[in-house]
């Protein structure tokens, strides 16, 4: 499993090569659905913190802290944490399949904007749908990792279904 900051800084990296921008909301969606995908395949998460139901969609609170700074503008810098020299930027992964994964995510989820993004996590019967429509208005419930699981491994299956018949 991996920080969640290692996954997104990742990501920034990728919109950087490509001359594009990123804003947290866009963020915190592209590490979602990597981390659906590969529990969809795997059956592991990819990151170390849960996910939460938010008003806008499923939120990895570290994330939130981290870039809210931003707001909705562009993010400017990478995620950091603290040692005892201070403040150290979080390392990308590097294991090379799963830095091809995440640029495979990058690939299908990169072109959208975090408001589009945010919009297709709100399809009805969405792991984020589930938890919110519970308890509406609650901000902070996890989405159980077997919801986020099942909607993704259905989504291979699909995905997989859909390869063989072409």
């Amino acid at each position: 499993m991996y920080n969640p900051k290692s996954i997104a800084n990742y990501f920034i990296e990728l919109a950087q090569e490509k001359g594009e921008s990123i804003s947290p909301m866009k963020l915190q969606k592209l590490v979602y659905y990597a981390h659906g995908w590969y529990a969809g395949y795997t059956k592991q998460p990819l990151i170390n913190e849960a996910v939460e139901a938010w008003q806008y969609g499923p939120v990895i609170p570290s994330l939130y802290h981290e870039f809210k700074r931003f707001g909705s503008g562009d993010i400017k810098g990478k995620a950091i944490d603290f040692d005892l020299r201070g403040p150290v930027e979080v390392p990308t992964p590097a294991d090379p399949h799963i830095r091809t994964f995440l640029s495979n995510v990058w690939n299908s989820y990169g072109g959208y904007t975090g408001v589009t993004l945010s919009e297709m996590t709100h399809a009805a019967g969405t792991p984020w749908d589930t938890t919110w429509s519970k308890c509406p208005g609650v901000r902070g419930q996890d989405i159980p990792f077997e919801q986020i699981t099942d909607w993704f491994g259905a989504a291979v299956a699909k995905t997989q279904q859909q390869a063989v018949a072409n």
